[in-house]
């Protein structure tokens, strides 16, 4: 199977999460804070949509570490400024009909960007030789006398 296909489906759980949320953020009415909505644009979809770009054409050395690194940091962002940090867009913030499906979109995201992570680093430990054997060297030492 080609591994760009399994990325793919990963990406599209990324991609489901997404829709999820914005459906549900404006069913249950949450503004967004300066700066969330466009980091969660351009770099929680935009950057992945440019590196499945780059892998669908056959460069894994830009396409696999950029997927990774933007997945990465949407992972990170959503629980941090939806779960942890105390503004509009946190869950325990919303209240009303739509916080529900809010805070179940919250977490398709995390499971989305999580699965999206894993994915890419599979693909680029399978596809550079380079960051295989940093992670080889880092995992199993090379024993010096």
């Amino acid at each position: 199977m080609d591994r760009r296909l399994i990325v793919t489906v990963a990406f599209m759980t990324h991609l489901l999460g997404g829709g999820m949320l914005a459906i549900a953020q404006s069913t249950a009415g949450v503004n967004f804070t300066e700066g969330q909505l466009e980091f969660l644009v351009l770099v929680g979809y935009g950057g992945p949509l440019i590196a499945m770009g780059l892998i669908w054409l056959k460069n894994y050395a830009y396409g696999a570490p950029l997927l990774f690194g933007t997945a990465a940091a949407n992972g990170w962002f959503v629980i941090y400024f939806f779960l942890i940090h105390d503004n509009p867009t946190n869950v325990g913030a919303v209240s009303g009909a739509g916080s529900g499906a809010y805070l179940y979109a919250t977490i398709a995201v995390i499971v989305g960007s999580l699965v999206t992570a894993v994915a890419s680093l599979w693909l680029w430990y399978g596809t550079s030789e380079g960051f295989r054997t940093a992670v080889d060297d880092l995992v199993r030492p090379s024993e010096t006398e």
